[in-house]
């Protein structure tokens, strides 16, 4: 089997695989939408931008204002430094310090 006809065979598999998932149609209902979509950009190679990441903001600013470490964060949220820096670009949130009264 050709590389082409394998690549092509995996999206027809990727395009009928969303349509089942997203849409909820059957696989004999999601043929005539796949046929029409490759015909579409058929000989083309369009770009499809990957879909932004969606972050867990208000656990990620409870951990900060918990105390835990900004690496551990990052870690445990699977973001970079400069991720968090656009999640709060007023500053990391830190941990609230109990004002002592006497």
């Amino acid at each position: 089997m050709s590389r082409a006809v394998a690549t092509a065979e995996q999206l027809r598999a990727k395009i009928t695989d969303a349509l089942i998932r997203d849409v909820g149609v059957s696989e004999q209902m999601a043929q005539p939408f796949v046929d029409s979509i490759l015909r579409c950009f058929a000989g083309e190679q369009p770009y499809f931008p990957a879909a932004p990441r969606e972050y867990p903001v208000p656990h990620i600013r409870a951990a900060l204002e918990s105390g835990a470490p900004v690496k551990r964060v990052m870690r445990e949220f699977d973001v970079s430094r400069s991720t968090l820096h656009k999640l709060f670009p007023g500053g990391l949130p830190r941990p609230e310090i109990a004002s002592e009264e006497g």
